[in-house]
């Protein structure tokens, strides 16, 4: 028995120690290999989220030197402009090497006996026709080389001649593009003309796409006023330059433009109209931040990709020019898929995979797209083809894979807006942050409530109207048969009743009011104290009571904080310094009566603020004015109630109120300015003793 139980024992130590080796053995730290870059996406409003990874890096493609372009055909065949190395060269869908152009010398074959023309000279993009005719910007012999789909020499464009291109015009191709009816269109080295536009022989056409001088207040004034000599002198302000370019299947094209603070990508129709509207791609940068879009591809469904060279991403877009995703990342020291450290060209096969050409690594890198990255594909697409409810089993599907994903909120809200089930739509609209859509839902829906409950709602309020009116006849009647010799009494009296009562009569008889106030001190202290306090609390019940359209942001990402600070500190500046400036310009008003008709002066922010709050839940966007209109009235209103309450109190004429409030606006700007310089001094000091106190102990 003793003799069994030991070989068990010995058997289970041997099984536990070969499986602790092979636990010490499994790279578990490894065992999935994550992404060296985060995807984001935005919302309706333009704000980033975080997505699931839309695609991964699948594999890498050597064997270049300098790459600066890829054109992908139909049947998915890639075409690269291998710089470095002046050709050419064909891939086949997996990246094997078809050919090149042109074709490597033969053995035996002398290169004298081929036809000069053939030979190129650092290309520098390519485009391949539908017939398969393959067009080459190459720069360095600066022309048009165009081969035949067997990759023979066919015919060259050199500088095109006309009175219309200006002398110091250089013709240094970089891209070229071809459109449906054969004709040219150009990049050239640093032209701010625009593209040049060559017809299918050759001719100058103009100038295509030419954005337009970006000009600040200074530089219209210099031209206004300076002399012809002094413009000469000025350095020459020019548009930004078109760097490249790409065709859609339905004959837009994009522009990358270089020097621009907004339309960067740019999409061209015949006209030359951008149908993005001239968008701000990039409205987080600073003055010393780059970017740079260096190129774009755009596939069957609309869907633009564009890669940024400064700092390694990827940008896609649906058709209208709204962010999908944004991945991708600037390389280091070391070599990593999905790392760039100078992204040249970008191309879009039918597989979905984006190619991405490095000019410095010499490789070029297939992306995968992810199952979730083809779902929002799939659902963008149909979205914006219009089929809004073949799209919501798609949304449906995204959100059970990421649920912050708002866009899909934004989808099965159309699609309910587009069957009419406006009150769902609202609710998916207002998840979406989407204020546009809920705004168009509500409208809708308010008609339809109108249409229906009209016929109740008039009658209510006729009913409501005649009880009214037959309140007041039976009110007038009883006061006409009361005895006429018995004094009024007031209903408020004493010192808190008189106050009340003048926060009544202050929106019907301002200056009666701030004269009262000012003359026989009837308002105490308290009491005004009590009102700024309220405009606080009325300044927060508004932000909640506001309507979602009108909201600028959701009220549980209020700072209480912020917003004291935002509402109590310019008003306590304002009494603080028209007080001050009061006593320097022999005025008469004491620092209470100065704080009590400024706090009489919030009256109208605390009766209409929030009724008209409340009132903006049933407003549209096309009614936003009443909205606006309401509130920079109240604030007007108030504005000129602390005027006329300084006029007062001081006991000032026009002509000196407006003086001194001139000068207490200026004083407020320099209280603070101090103040902030103050807590900035304060705070340092705190900083270096707490800083000093720590070495101190730490060497005791």
């Amino acid at each position: 028995m003793g003799t069994t139980s030991s070989c068990i024992s010995k058997k289970l130590l041997r099984r536990a120690a070969l499986l602790l080796l092979i636990l010490a053995l499994v790279p578990w730290g490894t065992a999935e290999a994550s992404l060296p870059y985060s995807t984001i996406s935005s919302d309706a409003n333009g704000q980033r989220i975080l997505t699931p990874d839309a695609y991964v890096p699948r594999e890498v493609w050597n064997g270049f030197n300098d790459p600066e372009d890829l054109f992908v055909t139909a049947a998915d065949e890639l075409y690269v402009a291998d710089t470095g190395n002046n050709r050419i060269v064909q891939l086949d869908p997996d990246g094997r090497v078809v050919r090149t152009i042109p074709a490597a010398l033969a053995e035996g074959e002398d290169e004298q006996a081929r036809n000069p023309k053939e030979k190129l000279r650092r290309p520098e993009g390519v485009f391949v026709t539908a017939g398969g005719e393959i067009y080459v910007a190459d720069s360095g012999s600066r022309r048009i080389a165009v081969f035949d789909k067997d990759g023979n020499y066919v015919k060259e464009f050199a500088a095109p001649q006309s009175e219309l291109i200006p002398s110091t015009f250089t013709y240094i191709p970089s891209k070229v593009i071809i459109d449906a009816r054969g004709y040219m269109y150009i990049v050239t080295k640093g032209g701010y003309q625009g593209m040049l536009q060559l017809d299918p022989d050759g001719l100058f056409s103009g100038f295509y796409g030419a954005n337009k001088v970006q000009s600040d207040w200074m530089t219209r004034i210099k031209r206004k006023y300076y002399t012809e000599e002094q413009l000469k002198a000025e350095a020459a302000n020019l548009p930004g330059a078109i760097t490249n370019m790409t065709v859609d299947g339905r004959g837009f094209i994009y522009t990358l433009n270089r020097d621009l603070k907004s339309g960067q990508l740019k999409k061209l129709n015949y006209g030359g109209i951008d149908l993005l509207g001239g968008r701000n791609f990039a409205p987080w940068l600073g003055p010393l931040d780059r970017f740079s879009m260096q190129d774009a591809a755009v596939d069957a469904d609309g869907i633009i990709t564009v890669i940024e060279a400064a700092a390694g991403r990827i940008y896609q877009y649906d058709p209208d020019g709204q962010l999908l995703f944004r991945f991708g990342n600037a390389a280091t020291s070391t070599q990593q898929m999905g790392l760039f450290k100078r992204a040249t060209s970008v191309a879009v096969n039918s597989r979905g995979q984006i190619l991405v050409a490095d000019g410095e690594l010499n490789n070029i890198q297939v992306l995968d797209r992810t199952a979730f990255g083809s779902l929002v594909h799939s659902a963008v697409s149909m979205y914006t083809r219009g089929e809004y409810e073949k799209s919501r089993t798609t949304w449906q599907e995204i959100l059970k894979l990421d649920s912050m994903y708002d866009r899909s909120y934004q989808g099965i809200a159309k699609a309910e807006y587009d069957a009419g089930q406006y009150e769902q739509a609202i609710r998916h609209f207002e998840m979406a942050n989407d204020k546009t859509g809920y705004s168009e839902s509500y409208w809708q829906l308010r008609m339809e409530v109108l249409m229906r409950e009209f016929g109740r709602t008039m009658t209510g309020l006729f009913v409501l109207l005649a009880v009214w009116y037959a309140f007041r006849l039976i009110r007038r009647k009883r006061a006409s048969a009361a005895p006429s010799s018995e004094p009024r009494r007031r209903r408020f009296t004493g010192r808190w009743g008189t106050a009340f009562r003048l926060t009544g009569l202050v929106l019907r008889k301002p200056v009666q009011v701030m004269d009262e106030i000012a003359e026989n001190r009837s308002a105490p202290y308290l009491y005004a104290a009590a009102l700024v306090v309220a405009g606080y609390l009325i300044r927060i019940a508004g932000e909640w009571a506001v309507g979602f359209i009108f909201a600028k942001q959701d009220f549980v990402d209020i700072s209480l904080k912020s917003e004291a600070v935002s509402y109590f500190v310019p008003w306590m500046l304002w009494v603080l310094a028209s007080y001050l400036i009061g006593s320097v310009m022999k005025g008469e008003g004491t620092f209470r009566n100065v704080f009590v008709v400024n706090a009489y002066a919030l009256v109208p922010y605390l009766v209409l603020t929030l009724p008209i709050k409340l009132l903006s839940n049933v407003l549209t966007l096309q009614e936003s004015v009443l909205y606006t209109s309401a509130i920079t009235g109240i604030q007007i209103w108030m504005l000129l109630l602390f005027f006329i309450g300084t006029q007062a109190v001081q006991n000032y004429n026009l002509k000196e109120a407006i003086q001194m409030a001139a000068v207490s606006l200026f004083t407020m700007g320099c209280i603070w300015l101090f103040g902030f310089v103050l807590i900035g001094l304060v705070y340092q000091a705190v900083d270096f003793f707490v800083d000093l106190g720590q070495e101190v102990w730490a060497r005791v």
